[in-house]
């Protein structure tokens, strides 16, 4: 719809896209079903949707290509680092991805997003959003306000990275210094 300059009916999709994944994890919430694949595919969703929309808005000139370059290296780096987190608790060994993802629930660790980074999400929504109605309903001031929302998701998007790099630090030296004591 982006490309084809349908920019009403991209926002209506977004808008749908963003209502059913907020009452997928209300449902998941109220009925307690908390997986260990949902936790993992329900923010890789999230990636692959703004993701996907933010490019091609870059190629409709709605958003800067430097800010969604920032936007989509975070994100591979977030599933990256997920899936290196994950194998290396495993010493490297599963016999399947069921094994990977531990379907079973036995000993099974989650994704857990940080409040930045929720932050980040909700704010990255905002500005596809106002973007995509721009072309139809906005104007010079609007568009100044897409400006400073873009520069908010930029500075969220720095602070979600360094907060998860902190936030492995932190794990890396607290196993580190538990490795010690054990020896």
């Amino acid at each position: 719809m982006i490309i084809h300059d349908m920019y009403s009916y991209a926002f209506i999709g977004l808008a749908v896209s963003g209502a059913t994944d907020w009452l997928d994890g209300y449902v998941a919430r109220k009925m307690r079903i908390n997986s260990v694949v949902g936790s993992y595919l329900d923010p890789l969703a999230d990636k692959v949707l703004i993701g996907s929309v933010a490019l091609a808005m870059v190629d409709k000139d709605l958003l800067h290509p430097g800010l969604v370059a920032l936007v989509l290296l975070r994100d591979v780096a977030l599933v990256g680092g997920a899936v290196y987190k994950r194998a290396s608790d495993m010493d490297w060994k599963w016999n399947t991805w069921r094994d990977f993802f531990n379907l079973d629930r036995a000993n099974a660790p989650k994704v857990e997003p940080l409040f930045i980074s929720k932050v980040n999400t909700v704010f990255q929504l905002a500005l596809v959003a106002a973007a995509l109605l721009q072309p139809g309903f906005g104007n010079e001031e609007t568009q100044l306000y897409i400006t400073y929302l873009s520069w908010l998701v930029a500075s969220t998007t720095v602070a979600s990275t360094a907060a998860y790099g902190v936030q492995h630090w932190k794990n890396g030296a607290a196993l580190l210094s538990k490795s010690k004591f054990k020896a």
